[in-house]
């Protein structure tokens, strides 16, 4: 009886196991948000339009006490935005809880919480939310959309 239930556990486990575990595809995705995320934080900004789509989109709403702010921007405005900034500050944004969808294999989405950390310090808190298509180059994110909570001070 005992031998019957551990085997039983062991199958179960390996059953849980292979439901969690990400697809090759799932992977790529990951893969193509957290190398966008690195190279953002290292300021190479003229790598990160080759990730993006031609029209991709770019959405952050934050919270600016009293209330919260969003803004819309084109993919192109962005990065515009982040050439300009004559010191960027190299920054992580190591993500957790994610969680990758596809539907009929073209579509997906990348959904994960986030700390933006600099010189060892969380700088804010989130959600990151990644729509990626998939082109004949590979997978190319058509919006990025993210919430922005400060870290207490």
């Amino acid at each position: 009886m005992t031998k019957t239930f551990v085997l039983a556990l062991i199958v179960l486990a390996g059953i849980a196991g292979s439901a969690s575990a990400q697809s090759a595809d799932q992977k790529a995705v990951q893969q193509v948000v957290e190398s966008f995320l690195l190279r953002l934080g290292d300021h190479k900004f003229e790598t990160l339009a080759a990730d993006l789509t031609e029209k991709a989109l770019i959405l952050a709403t934050r919270q600016r006490a009293p209330q919260w702010v969003n803004t819309y921007q084109t993919a192109e405005e962005w990065l515009a935005g982040l050439k300009k900034n004559p010191s960027p500050v190299t920054f992580r944004e190591p993500l957790s809880n994610i969680k990758v969808t596809i539907d009929g294999g073209h579509l997906a989405f990348l959904r994960a919480d986030f700390q933006v950390v600099r010189d060892g310090k969380v700088q804010s808190t989130g959600v990151d939310e990644f729509t990626l298509v998939r082109e004949a180059s590979g997978w190319k994110i058509v919006v990025v959309a993210y919430t922005s909570i400060p870290a207490p001070r």
